[in-house]
This record gives C-alpha cells, structure tokens and sequence, in this order.
C-alpha cells in the first residue's frame, strides 16, 4: 500500500512592487546572508519565518516571455541535512 503525499505547507506568500534598485538590494542582502550565514529570515510584522537550506541546492533558473510581458524565477529547493557529495573521480 502507498504512503500518501505529505501535503505541501506554504510558509510564505508575499508579492509587492518594487523598483529594479530596490530589487536587486534585497538579492544582494539574500545572498550575503546565504554567504556569511548559511540562512536567511522572512519578517513581516512580529512573524519571522527563518530558511535553512542544506549545503546541497538544487537550482533553477526561468525566463519566459509572453507578448510584452517578461517574467523572470530563480528556484532552489533542498532536503534537510543533505551533505555535499564529493564527485568521484579515478585516478
């Protein structure tokens, strides 16, 4: 008999408008955090949501347009506690 699915919470779910300069301070201070960290945290109000990614990233990148309109995504997802694992190589 199968497990069934572990339902999907959704954490965080924020959208605003910003300008391109305004935009590119909060990648910036995203991946400085990442950097120095290892992790970042979503604040809104009193609710922060912190994000602990694993050493190993799975990455996506997304660039699609549709008339005049063109959208842009930047995807990484993780599972808890994977280790990097170190390439094998014969010598």
């Amino acid at each position: 008999m199968r497990e069934p699915k572990p339902l999907t919470e959704v954490l965080v779910d924020y959208g605003e408008k910003q300008s391109l300069v305004a935009f590119a301070t909060t990648l910036e201070t995203l991946a400085k955090k990442l950097k120095e960290q290892g992790s970042f945290q979503f604040v809104q109000g009193t609710e922060t949501i912190p994000v602990i990614p694993s050493e190993q990233l799975k990455v996506e990148y997304k660039y699609t347009k549709k008339a005049d309109k063109h959208s842009f995504e930047i995807e990484f997802d993780w599972i808890e506690g994977q280790k990097i694992i170190s390439p094998m190589s014969i010598e």
